[in-house]
Parts: C-alpha cells; structure tokens; sequence
C-alpha cells in the first residue's frame, strides 16, 4: 500500500487532505528509495495519524514522536485551536488497536518541545522528518532549529500545511544558507513541503519536483488565501469595532454640536445684554469702577 500510494493505509484519523496523505507516502517511497532503512522522527503527532504508516513499514526502523502535548495553540490564521485529551498515553491506546505488539515497540514518545531535547536523547540520529506541530512561523523554525541536531547530515525533512508556514520554510532555508548546508525544497499538493539536506538535496529535486507544484505561485496563493481567511473570520469583530466607533463618534459629534449650540446661546444673550439700554445707562458707573480699580482717581 506504501509503494501503490495507496492512501487507505491510514487507519487512524489524521488532519490531512487526500493529496496530502498521497504526498506523505511519496515521502515515505522516497525515504525508502534513498536511504533503505530510515529512523522516523515526527514533531507534534496528536493521536498518530501520520505516525502510523511508519510504524506498519519494515523500512522504518523507529518512529519518534516528540509532542509537548498542549491542550490549545494558536495558530497563523490567527485562531486558537483546542486539543482535549492530548497525551501520548491516548496516542498509543488509539495505535494499538491497529499496530500489532512488534511494530508499536518501535514507536519512542517524547512529551517536550523539540528544542528541549537533547541530540543525545534520539540515537541514532533521524533520517526522515515531519513538522507538524504548532502552526506559527515562529514556533515551526523553532521547530526546525530544534529538529536539525537530532538528524543526520544526510537527511529529509518535510513540513505538514505549508501554506499556513510557509514564512518559516523561508527563513529554514536562509538559515541552511547561512549554516552552509546544501538544500533543496519542493511543495508537494496540497500542503506537504519538503527539503532534502546534503547529498539528498538533488534526489529531492531530481525524484520528487516532477511531482510538484511551482513554488512561486503557491507561495503567493497561500499568502493571499491566509489573508482572506483572517479577514473573514475577523470581519464580524473588524464590523462591530467600527459601529462602535461610528456610535462613539456620533455621540462625540452631537455633544459639540450641543456644546457649540450653548456657545452660540451665550453668545446671543450677551450681545442682547449689551444693547440693552440698562446697559448703556449704567456705561457711566462701570467705567468708575474701572478706574477705581486702575487706581486712578474719577
């Protein structure tokens, strides 16, 4: 099934379209192709999903799961996403109702964020990667700074809803630049990034480029798609903010129109008062007290 692509290998639930699941076994047939025998290591697993077509494989040899495990994360789309009942312990329960004993005994779980374990931890060292955990492009090139010392020089690592991380695969890959390290990266439909580092970078864009979409334009289309997404699930809050600063300047405006009203009122008794003929006649008597008070005598 592995081989034939053959995407009703994946028994237990994952957050992945079809195209996606194809290109994850892609993935897997390459790793197979150009490693023969591959140490799988997975950054936020869930409840196994893409784990388990690594566990059923003879190929792999061990299948590392390293997942903190949150109970909620946020996300580039600017949402909060809830994960109840996340623990490793659920994890295993849901594999092991499909992976038999032998093959789940390859499976090592790791309750931490990446960038906390320690290389010496993941022995031997991982061929074949998968981030797939937070989605901001700040914790997924954490993610990938965390990841690197755990692999091998000569390795593949691939990103999981690349349209949502795409800033991150980026700015990987201007760190590999500044690292000196050899690297190429292809977008595989619909969501499935993938680098090959090393001596694996050609076979990435000789084996799997044929299979993928043009960089360019799915780096624009997902900037554009991630705005739009902010935008409408923002739009209801954008709309009540406004009426609530059209309220707020509507009461503003009449309260100065009032204010300017009342000015205008004053104004008017004023001038009335002034042309009155007791003021005229009492001209005399206030112009003594100016004098008064100038100290001049009358």
């Amino acid at each position: 099934m592995i081989e034939t692509l053959d995407i009703a290998i994946f028994q237990v639930k994952t957050e992945s379209t079809l195209c996606d699941r194809t290109s994850f076994l892609r993935v897997q047939n390459f790793a197979r192709s150009v490693l023969g025998h591959y140490v799988y290591l997975e950054v936020g697993s869930h409840i196994g999903g893409s784990l388990f077509p690594h566990l059923l494989d003879p190929a792999c040899e061990a299948a590392i799961s390293v997942d903190p495990r949150p109970a909620t994360q946020p996300d580039e789309r600017a949402q909060v996403f809830h994960y109840p009942e996340n623990s490793a312990a659920r994890m295993i329960a849901v594999l092991s109702d499909w992976v038999p004993p032998t093959e789940m005994a390859k499976l090592i779980t790791v309750d931490l964020d990446v960038s906390d374990v320690r290389p010496e931890v993941i022995e031997p060292r991982a061929t074949l990667a998968l981030i797939d955990g937070e989605h901001t492009n700040t914790a997924c090139f954490s993610d990938f700074v965390g990841v690197l010392p755990l692999m091998k020089s000569e390795c593949i690592i691939s990103f999981h809803d690349a349209n949502l991380i795409a800033d991150a695969i980026v700015n990987a890959e201007r760190f590999l630049d500044h690292l000196g390290i050899t690297h190429e990266t292809v977008f595989l439909p619909d969501t499935v990034a993938v680098m090959g580092l090393g001596k694996l970078a050609s076979a990435v864009q000789n084996q799997l480029q044929p299979h993928a979409l043009d960089r360019q334009s799915y780096l624009d289309r997902s900037q554009r798609q991630l705005w739009s997404h902010i935008a409408s699930v923002h739009s209801p809050k954008i709309h009540a903010e406004l009426e609530r600063l059209r309220s707020e300047n509507s009461q503003q405006a009449e309260e100065i129109e009032r204010a300017q009203k009342a000015s205008l009122d004053a104004q008017t008794r004023l001038d009335a008062l002034i042309s009155s003929t007791t003021w005229r006649a009492s001209a005399p008597a206030r112009a003594l007290v100016d004098c008064i008070k100038r100290g001049f005598a009358p």
